[in-house]
């Protein structure tokens, strides 16, 4: 009969083994005999009975691998996620504006003398806790004190304004679908890129809406560009449907704060008060969670030969709109949890 490697197996098998073999000895059966039933050398049972009789019974239990010691130490390696997740390369000397194994390995070799394989330092990384990701995308502009300001501070006193006056709370947006727009990912064989028809258009439909935290939705859809009289007509719009006093939060969109628009807020404004969000901070409005999961449908699901786009996109947002729950999770977000925890939900 063959003998197996114990090595091979895996710690609970091979202490079972240890265990079996050193009673079945100890029982008064000779070693080989024990050797020969278990499918292992000999010598492996006479050093498990030399271990068992110089530790007892301890000898016996399997124990974890210490492995291979880590070619940085411990304070070295929380150097280095530090770099990565509060650095780009370019701060540190290096050559490009995202981290890379390459760039990363190039930092350890420079700042502590180790040259390391890029699997190995996949491998660290991932020991601490970084993976990669897709960045998101911000404005040099953007004021990260203001978007504190206004989580914080003016948010929560736009929402005690609210309760006092017992008006609906809105956050307003615009944007827009293109016919020709990207399409998600789909398998095909290696090699052979899959081919999606689409209809080569270049058309797109804009549309804009509001949305509440209660889960309500009002959109209009429109071409071309948004103009004063198109946002001044909306608002006429939601006037005229929501009942009592609106807040309502949006950004500095030219037709947001053109002339005629602000004298027709100033004529309504026993009923209507405007916000605005701070510069180059999209993320801040639940709103924009609306248009991830707009032309989320339409990249997976582009426009056929002979469908309208205008009637496409009317039809998925009133899709949307019918849909409270999913309106509302636009809210669960976590870019804009400072709505949640000003309403105190």
């Amino acid at each position: 009969m063959a003998r197996r490697d114990a090595r091979s197996l895996d710690h609970a098998t091979l202490e079972e083994m240890r265990r079996l073999a050193v009673k079945r000895v100890l029982d008064g059966e000779p070693r080989v005999a024990v050797a020969e039933s278990l499918q292992v050398h000999a010598g492996t049972v006479a050093k498990w009975m030399m271990r068992y009789h110089r530790e007892g019974d301890r000898a016996l239990a399997s124990t974890t691998a210490t492995g291979r010691p880590p070619t940085l130490t411990a304070r070295q390696q929380a150097q280095l996620a530090r770099w990565i997740t509060t650095r780009n390369p370019r701060q540190l000397q290096l050559s490009f504006a995202l981290w890379t194994l390459p760039l990363v390995a190039q930092l350890i070799e420079r700042r502590f003398g180790v040259v390391l394989h890029k699997t190995t330092v996949a491998r660290m990384l991932a020991r601490l806790g970084l993976t990669p990701q897709r960045p998101v995308r911000r404005a040099f502009a953007r004021d990260d004190e203001a978007c504190r300001a206004w989580a914080q501070e003016e948010f929560p006193a736009i929402v005690r304004a609210m309760k006092r006056r017992q008006s609906t709370l809105l956050f307003a947006d615009e944007t827009g679908v293109h016919e020709d727009g990207p399409v998600a990912r789909t398998w095909g064989r290696r090699g052979q890129t899959p081919v999606v028809a689409i209809t080569g258009k270049r058309a797109r439909i804009n549309v804009i809406s509001a949305i509440s935290p209660r889960g309500r939705l009002w959109f209009r859809c429109y071409r071309g560009t948004l103009t004063a009289v198109r946002f001044r007509d909306f608002l006429r719009a939601l006037l005229r449907d929501v009942r009592g006093a609106i807040e309502l939060v949006l950004d500095k969109h030219p037709a947001h704060i053109a002339a005629a628009v602000t004298r027709f807020i100033h004529a309504n404004r026993a009923r209507l008060r405007v916000y605005f969000l701070p510069g180059y901070a999209p993320q801040l409005n639940p709103d924009e969670h609306v248009w991830a999961h707009l032309k989320g449908l339409f990249r997976r699901h582009p426009i056929e030969r002979d469908e309208n786009l205008a009637s496409a996109v009317e039809a998925s947002m009133a899709m949307i709109k019918k849909d409270r729950a999913l309106v509302q999770g636009f809210f669960g977000h976590p870019d804009v949890v400072y709505v949640r925890e000003a309403l105190r939900w």
